[in-house]
């Protein structure tokens, strides 16, 4: 577990939420997509001339090589999404504010723990409130003048972080203190295991990452996009990245992506808790497509399902134009 960044990267961190708001998500979503892609390309590919020619050809180890690399451009775009979505809040200027990201050891968010202040020797500043992280692990502590008044004498030792599971059983609190004064603006990030999230008494572990389609979730929880794309003949398209998305207001949540098989079918699964927001029914739901090189074939963000149906089939016909 890191304690803490040194203070040029947590530097950079704060930049990195600030400027969040001017990032293309949909762009780096795009990206991501093409990666995966490409991964998926590159594993066919590896193993029919592995079959051929053996693990021990150089050919094939150039291969297995560039998967590895794809693999780890693919992790690193994954992150590089969650810190996009993270919007700081606006903080009244004498006011403090304790943020930061909980996240495993891939830097990949922990969703759902209790973040919560206490001081050195343990006790909580229950002034201070306590937070759940979102999706991409963010927790953000907005703390008053007024308050932090209040119990500076109690916390002049500083403040540690620390993070609970959802029945709020302690799972990490960090051992390096914090100073924290009037108009301070701190971030601290700490790297936990996701085996030391799971309640020591047997509870259950608190939600993370939407599954992918390699975790498809049970039958009973699945909402699903399904369908078929077709070049003007009516003959399957393969190779295809399908992607389904929610519409919002702030950002377009990514619901769950797959590729066209032989026969151009498709099928995206995913949960309730992907996208509602509220009294939100379904989610509202449209595709896109694109080609291994990341151009955008097909969007039906002009003919948006609102509200969705716990299912969705989607019949696309490309014409050869739209593939260029």
């Amino acid at each position: 577990m890191n304690e803490a960044f040194p203070p040029e990267i947590l530097k950079k961190l704060t930049e990195t939420f600030t400027d969040a708001g001017s990032t293309n998500i949909n762009a780096l979503q795009q990206i991501r997509d093409v990666q995966v892609m490409m991964g998926s390309l590159l594993q066919h590919e590896a193993k029919r001339l592995e079959k051929k020619l053996g693990t021990d050809n150089l050919r094939v180890q150039q291969f297995q090589a560039s998967i590895k690399r794809n693999q780890t451009i693919a992790k690193d775009l994954e992150v590089e999404l969650e810190i996009a979505k993270i919007r700081v809040p606006e903080v009244d200027p004498k006011d403090s504010l304790i943020h930061g990201r909980i996240v495993d050891k891939n830097r990949r968010g922990l969703a759902g723990l209790v973040v919560s202040i206490a001081d050195v020797r343990g006790n909580a500043i229950r002034a201070f409130g306590k937070t759940t992280t979102d999706v991409s692990g963010y927790y953000a502590l907005p703390v008053k003048a007024e308050v932090l008044q209040k119990v500076t004498a109690s916390i002049k030792e500083g403040v540690v972080v620390v993070v609970s599971n959802a029945n709020e059983e302690l799972i990490y609190r960090n051992h390096n203190p914090v100073r924290l004064v009037a108009s301070d603006r701190i971030l601290v990030e700490s790297v936990i295991n996701r085996s030391d999230i799971s309640s020591p008494g047997g509870g259950k572990q608190p939600s993370e990452k939407p599954p992918t389609d390699d975790q498809t979730p049970a039958p009973q929880e699945a909402w699903v996009v399904r369908g078929r794309v077709t070049d003007e003949t009516g003959k399957g398209i393969a190779g295809l990245m399908v992607s389904a998305l929610d519409r919002d207001r702030r950002y377009d949540d990514k619901l769950g992506s797959a590729l066209t098989n032989r026969e151009g079918e498709f099928r995206i699964t995913y949960r309730v808790q992907d996208f509602r927001e509220g009294l939100e029914r379904g989610p509202d739901l449209y595709v896109t497509i694109i080609d291994i090189e990341g151009n955008l074939l097909h969007s039906s963000i002009d003919s948006i399902r609102e509200n969705a149906k716990r299912e969705e089939v989607y019949e696309i016909r490309l014409n050869r134009s739209d593939r260029g």
